[in-house]
């Protein structure tokens, strides 16, 4: 997501902006390589066959998707914000699919490895399909491979916005990370865990991801980045600050609305979403736990789309260095899991979590 940051760009500097994204791949493709043999050669693995097969093509699939971030950002630049909602909601759909149907006749890994490998296929087959529909004739520059140049402007920048980037994974992901390198919990927990909080994706997916990134291009199009608000023009200003103000009373009475009826429904959304087992478990519970998160990622979510798409460089590494200070408060929180039974463990993850997002948003 660095280089999407830097999506508002003249169309003279877009070489350099497609330099940055495809220098990424090859960036990708050797830290995925290092986090593969990490997780499959140095850390717990689990009684599963194809394990080891499964951690190599989420690997490369994560590469492989990287090859849509052209078209992308070039998407974005033009407004076609519709599109990458049209990609994911065909991607997501026939991985759904075809995993449900997979599953059927295997019970290993394999559907899950197939619906990846699927979806990462078509992720990138559609973004490149919708381009060659949208692009103008003048638009080939995402073909010029050959020709790299990087500004040192763009390049500080990125650095700052990769750095904000790895700060931001390992503060909103912590709860992941304690579970994979402590065992706090076991393999069974952390299944239902990981279930749970993707049923809870799905809210803040739905609900905010799309609203944040269109509104990221208003706001990235209405102001400059980096000029204090008196050099900035006043009816953009007004328009801004009306906006912002609306999509923050907004997501706060959506967040507010899934939190008192998730916690109330909690059960019964698992019992239709995973069956018996789900909810009878300790997922119900977890559920009621990520209620609140939800509800603060959506006032941190609206906050840092106005944040990102006026930031000068200097404002970037101010919240890096927030992001850095922040991220005590979670693990001293997570850590505190060690000392509870079973049941807390997973809470506190969970609690750790949106505390550190409450105290950015």
């Amino acid at each position: 997501q660095w280089y999407q940051r830097r999506v508002r760009h003249p169309p003279e500097q877009w070489p350099q902006l497609v330099s940055l994204i495809w220098i990424s791949i090859p960036f990708s493709a050797v830290l995925g390589s290092c986090l593969t043999l990490l997780w499959v050669l140095v850390l717990e693995s689990p009684d599963l066959p194809h394990y080891s097969a499964g951690c190599v093509v989420f690997a490369v699939c994560a590469v492989m998707e990287l090859l849509a971030e052209p078209p992308h950002v070039y998407l974005l630049n033009k407004h076609f914000v519709r599109s990458p909602i049209i990609v994911e909601a065909v991607a997501s759909l026939l991985q759904t699919l075809i995993t449900v149907a997979v599953a059927h006749y295997s019970s290993s890994l394999i559907p899950f490895i197939i619906g990846a490998v699927i979806y990462s296929v078509l992720y990138v087959i559609v973004y490149w399909l919708i381009y060659r529909m949208k692009k103008s004739k003048d638009d080939q520059i995402f073909y010029q491979l050959s020709k790299i140049s990087v500004s040192p402007d763009h390049a500080s920048l990125t650095v700052s916005f990769l750095k904000q980037t790895v700060l931001k994974q390992v503060l909103t992901m912590g709860e992941d990370y304690v579970m994979t390198f402590f065992s706090v919990v076991t393999f069974a927990q952390q299944g239902v865990f990981s279930t749970v909080s993707r049923l809870a994706a799905i809210v803040i997916r739905v609900g905010f991801k799309h609203v944040e990134d269109s509104y990221y291009l208003f706001f990235a199009q209405m102001l400059r980045r980096g000029l204090p608000s008196d050099q900035q023009g006043r009816d953009a200003l007004k328009t801004c600050k009306e906006t912002l103000g609306n999509l923050l009373r907004f997501n706060a009475l959506f967040g507010l609305v899934v939190t008192v009826y998730g916690i109330s429904y909690a059960r019964l959304a698992l019992l239709i979403y995973g069956g018996e087992g789900l909810a009878d478990s300790d997922g119900p519970w977890l559920l009621q736990w990520h209620c609140p998160y939800i509800a603060v990622c959506g006032i941190n979510g609206v906050s840092e789309c106005f944040y990102f798409a006026t930031m000068s460089q200097l404002e970037v590494e101010n919240y890096n260095l927030k992001l850095l200070l922040s991220q005590p408060v979670s693990y001293s929180s997570q850590s505190l899991s060690l000392t509870y039974s079973e049941q807390w463990a997973s809470s506190w993850l969970i609690l750790g979590t949106w505390l550190s997002a409450s105290s950015l948003a």
